[in-house]
């Protein structure tokens, strides 16, 4: 149960790129600039995972500063 619980806190950095509509290249220097922290896939160090709540409190922020 705990590992299906943990699975829902995190997606991959393909996944955050489409659900915030931006480009690879922009992803990546949001990482490279410590905007958005990665992790490594406990099995799979080459999958990158960001935190859920990392992405929707960018995508908020991203929103009020359109509005």
């Amino acid at each position: 149960m705990q590992n299906m619980q943990q699975s829902k806190e995190w997606m991959t950095t393909s996944k955050a790129t489409a659900f915030l509509g931006i480009s690879t290249k922009t992803m990546a220097r949001l990482i490279r600039e410590g905007i958005i922290s990665t992790y490594s896939h406990p099995l799979d160090r080459r999958i990158k995972l960001v935190r859920i709540a990392d992405v929707d409190l960018l995508k908020k922020t991203a929103d009020q500063l359109a509005a």
